[in-house]
């Protein structure tokens, strides 16, 4: 018979395991970037009406960087399985604070204007903390870089997502990032659009929508 902690940890492995297969709702990542489609994972962001965050447990969280490619189907079982609610929760929060952060370093960036040192303070911390470390082996008679096991912490599939912010911040491809020019939804994406004049996060959705609206003005002033 599993008595005290050990039924404790049965039950709790039970139910990640029947979360990840109820995390099957893929996300729309539509940004072109991996630490863009994070920072997106607040939708409608300026409606508090229709306000919804993406990521509302560890288990979303994880099935996020599994349909990212961050992680495998199987580092996201080991992480499900291994991870303590408490170390769940604290994760979490983490993610949920580097991703406030990331957004509001991209908007600026889109928009022109001045950093938020405060949550540029937050990147930096992550950076000096969160970092995972890099590997060199032999394989194959060459030498191979890698990264140690992300699976070894339970916010480890968060350091490729901090790599991603910092190389994009510092790169020359941050001026082609992009608000969606939706008024309620302004999601960041990366405008690889040959003249570099796309307006929507994604067109069937916002641009649709938007043109939709303008159609309708129009159709009210001729009324």
């Amino acid at each position: 018979m599993v008595k005290g902690s050990s039924a404790r940890r049965l039950k709790l492995a039970t139910a990640r395991s029947t979360a990840m297969t109820q995390t099957t709702q893929r996300l729309q990542l539509v940004a072109g970037h991996l630490a863009l489609d994070f920072a997106n994972t607040l939708d409608n962001r300026y409606d508090r009406e229709r306000l919804e965050d993406l990521l509302p447990t560890y288990e979303r969280f994880l099935a996020f960087t599994q349909q990212a490619g961050i992680i495998t189907r199987g580092q996201q079982r080991t992480l499900l399985e291994g991870t303590k609610e408490r170390e769940a929760r604290q994760a979490l929060c983490k993610a949920i604070e580097l991703r406030e952060a990331l957004y509001l370093l991209f908007s600026s960036v889109a928009t022109g204007s001045q950093p938020n040192r405060s949550a540029l303070r937050t990147l930096n911390r992550f950076l000096e903390h969160g970092r995972i470390a890099n590997t060199v082996e032999w394989r194959n008679a060459v030498f191979v870089g890698g990264r140690r096991d992300l699976t070894e912490r339970p916010d480890g599939p968060l350091w490729p997502i901090i790599v991603a912010a910092v190389d994009l911040l510092t790169s020359p491809g941050r001026r082609h990032i992009r608000e969606c020019s939706e008024g309620t939804c302004r999601w960041l994406f990366l405008d690889r659009s040959k003249n570099h004049s796309r307006l929507w996060c994604d067109m069937r959705v916002c641009g649709n929508r938007s043109k939709a609206r303008r159609f309708y003005a129009r159709q009210q002033d001729c009324a």
